[in-house]
């Protein structure tokens, strides 16, 4: 069964195994244990399967302002609904949010592909972003998008 919850300082160890396992410029650990401290704006999860973390996703909250700043699926989990499973339960959880954003890889198509589907659209590009020079995607998804938001 797949449950979804909020990170604990004891999940730490194994959220950034996995972080270090995807990311060429992974978080540093104490970068997770800092967000766990952040209590009023940031709201760190994961996602776990038979007492095993799978997934996580870090976000922050302002006002009415949803920012993504990190999500991860272990490699043997991937295309198989768990960064879905994870993003419905944010949106969930976040009810009054007016807009969401986050930020891309330009070459993660699978991500991309996904925020889409929820929704988010490119808003503009910021150069050299990553410590490889690769660009960045920003995206947004806007809540009960009206005409006038375009």
């Amino acid at each position: 069964m797949l449950y979804f919850r909020s990170m604990t300082v004891d999940d730490v160890t194994q959220v950034h195994k996995i972080e270090s396992m995807l990311f060429n410029d992974p978080w540093p650990e104490n970068s997770f244990k800092n967000e766990l401290r952040q209590k009023n704006i940031s709201f760190p999860f994961v996602a776990e399967e038979d007492k095993r973390i799978i997934g996580y996703i870090i976000c922050w909250y302002y006002t009415d302002e949803l920012h993504i700043g990190n999500i991860a699926v272990i490699p043997k989990k991937q295309r198989q609904g768990i960064g879905t499973f994870m993003l419905n339960h944010v949106f969930d959880y976040f009810t009054d949010y007016k807009k969401a954003y986050l930020e891309v890889r330009e070459s993660n198509k699978k991500a991309i592909n996904l925020y889409e589907l929820f929704g988010f659209e490119t808003i503009f590009r910021r150069k050299s972003y990553y410590s490889n020079g690769e660009d960045a995607l920003v995206m947004v998804k806007i809540r009960n998008k009206t005409i006038e938001d375009l």
